[in-house]
């Protein structure tokens, strides 16, 4: 866990990662949120940002030899308790891939234990997380995977429930989620990062809690899931999500990230 930013400010950006290293180096990149939020903490320094690390890469975990699923969303939470200031009034939560569905479970156990804040605002976003599977031809191959990291995927009666006790929570006063798909997205479905709109549709959340669903377009249609965040385009709508919702203090001059240099 790596915290960037300053931590005296009345809001955090917490970035959750998802399984950053795939098994073929040479062919996939890192999907890590590290440049980001070191650009976040150049151009928003009136923000604390929290960056959740994923700690295992694919052949780790398909080896046996991570920790648990549930050992590593303890860490986060417990990384992000240790960083929370009583100052905070606005948090938002960015998770990517599998990490929307970890940015889940933060959130969920983040507002709750966190009372003392009083959260005037708390939002989730989720850029092409698999919520129902991946939604592709792989998806029977990794049902017989027993590891709890690629289970989670299917557990959609779980993930129903977070979003359930998420939005019946009352120590929020104001609550937001959005659920992006990723365009061209060769790794995870429309109808699978999108299926907890289905859910949100028919619920009925308190008058302050809002939801939405975007579409996010990369300069990379072939490998738009895993170089979404290596990828300007991408990067500048995330910018402007950040932006809208926790509006900088002041006017900024906009510039397109440049990573990687």
């Amino acid at each position: 866990m790596t915290k960037l930013g300053p931590s005296t400010g009345k809001r955090a950006v917490v970035c959750v990662d998802g399984i950053t290293r795939a098994a073929l180096q040479r062919i996939t990149p890192d999907i890590s949120w590290q440049q980001y939020v070191a650009w976040l903490r150049t151009r928003r320094d009136d923000l604390s940002v929290i960056h959740l690390r994923q700690p295992h890469d694919w052949w780790e975990i398909l080896q046996g030899r991570s920790q648990s699923y549930r050992e590593l969303i303890k860490s986060m939470v417990a990384g992000v308790l240790t960083e929370a200031q009583p100052s905070w009034q606005q948090v938002v939560v960015l998770g990517f891939s599998l990490g929307g569905l970890s940015a889940l479970r933060v959130a969920h156990e983040l507002i709750q234990a966190l009372p003392q804040l009083s959260l005037e605002y708390a939002a989730l976003v989720t850029l092409g997380t698999p919520f129902r599977g991946t939604g592709k031809l792989t998806d029977w191959l990794l049902k017989y995977a027993e590891l709890d990291y690629i289970q989670t995927i299917f557990d959609v009666d779980v993930t129903r429930q977070l979003f359930k006790e998420l939005l019946a929570y009352e120590g929020v006063q104001h609550l937001r989620i959005l659920l992006g798909q990723i365009e061209h997205d060769e790794m995870v479905a429309p109808s699978s990062a999108l299926l907890p709109a289905e859910w949100l549709h028919f619920a009925t959340p308190a008058p302050e809690t809002q939801w939405g669903t975007f579409n996010l377009r990369t300069t990379w249609p072939l490998r738009a899931h895993d170089g979404l965040l290596s990828d300007q385009l991408a990067l500048a709508y995330i910018d402007g999500l950040v932006d809208g919702l926790l509006p900088p203090p002041a006017m900024l001059l906009y510039e397109p990230p440049v990573l990687g240099t």
